[in-house]
């Protein structure tokens, strides 16, 4: 068993403006302190189980960086963003021996427990091989997250300690929903990491999204001829942008869930998870800069160099950087991206 890991890296992380930005976006930056971008620690840890190195799934604008941040990866450049169906279909598209085990990971989560991922990667791993599954990564819950797509797990596998088919994988939730899933104990956050052959997940493709293997296609067959570059340009200008959970997994039949043990796992999907490494006050602020709060509580706020202030408030996220600063409720950390957009519309390019 080859076990090759892609990592997904084109992402813009819209919900961290304005300390991301298209220049600089999220998984190029630190959040630890030790100093290392979150692609690296995630290159790190997946070269811990590389068979032969690994991939990376980017876009043209951030070719050099993810070259800095890991410079052993072979970089796949995707023309334009089409969503994780494009991204990883690409990415399968390469492997030259379509049994091999392709290892998804998103570049920006976090894991403090290498040692108990390590294992469950390799038990993903070793589950994909033995069986053509679909397998993905299922945190247990520890709060009715709204934020995440939850899985629901069916009968345990055989020959697997941690290992069950998948009953139903589902959407982002509203609170009442998310608390039901939570109460019941058989759901799972979805983490956005698989583990599957090359040769499965393009049948998968075949099966439910046609176009898109056909384009695929197109392009495994380019691949080292002067042809390359210009058929994934067409291929993309074409595709359709989805993702791998709504366009594919959630259709197929043959996915299972490894329910992930304690391994200090976070998706720094918005301010309120990157707040957990900020050190926290007595009225529960969490704070990283010069900041000081009166009589406030709950709040979040990062200062890169202007002191802060916060009187009389709760809830409330306030991030300070050079040229910008962002103040939400808490409760709308995921809207952030929103500014973004506006931000787009009014062709703010000093901001983006």
């Amino acid at each position: 068993m080859k076990i090759i890991p892609v990592i997904l890296a084109g992402g813009q992380g819209t919900r961290f403006w304005p300390v991301s930005r298209r220049k600089l976006p999220k998984q190029f930056l630190s959040i630890s302190d030790d100093g290392k971008s979150l692609i690296r620690s995630t290159a790190d840890r997946a070269l811990k189980v590389a068979s032969n190195g690994l991939l990376v799934v980017t876009t043209d604008p951030l070719r050099g960086l993810v070259s800095e941040h890991v410079p052993e990866a072979k970089v796949i450049v995707e023309p334009e963003p089409k969503n994780t169906a494009a991204s990883i279909g690409l990415a399968a598209a390469y492997f030259k021996n379509l049994d091999d085990i392709m290892l998804v990971l998103p570049s920006d989560h976090v894991v403090e427990n290498d040692d108990v991922f390590t294992a469950l990667l390799k038990e993903a791993a070793s589950l994909a091989n033995t069986q053509p599954l679909l397998v993905t990564f299922g945190i247990k819950p520890t709060s009715p997250n709204t934020g995440y797509g939850y899985i629901r797990r069916g009968g345990a596998i055989n020959g697997f300690d941690n290992a069950y088919f998948v009953r139903r994988f589902f959407e982002k939730p509203n609170l009442e929903r998310a608390e039901d899933y939570v109460r019941s104990g058989d759901y799972l956050w979805n983490s956005g990491m698989f583990a599957w052959s090359a040769r499965s997940i393009l049948a998968a493709i075949e099966d439910e999204l046609p176009s898109l293997h056909e384009g695929l296609i197109k392009i495994r067959e380019a691949i080292d001829t002067p042809k390359e570059a210009s058929v994934i340009t067409q291929v993309f200008s074409e595709i359709e942008n989805i993702s791998i959970d709504f366009g594919v997994l959630e259709h197929v039949k043959n996915t299972a869930v490894i329910q992930a043990s304690d391994f200090g796992w976070n998706d720094v999907g918005a301010w309120d998870s990157w707040a957990e490494y900020f050190e926290v006050d007595k009225a529960g602020n969490k704070i990283e800069g010069d900041a000081v709060t009166v009589e406030s509580s709950g709040c979040i706020i990062k200062s890169k160099g202007r002191h802060v202030a916060v009187l009389g408030v709760k809830d409330l996220v306030v991030i300070e950087t050079d040229d910008a600063t962002l103040v939400c409720p808490r409760d709308r950390v995921q809207d952030v991206k929103k500014v973004v957009e506006v931000l787009n519309q009014k062709k703010r390019e000093d901001l983006l």
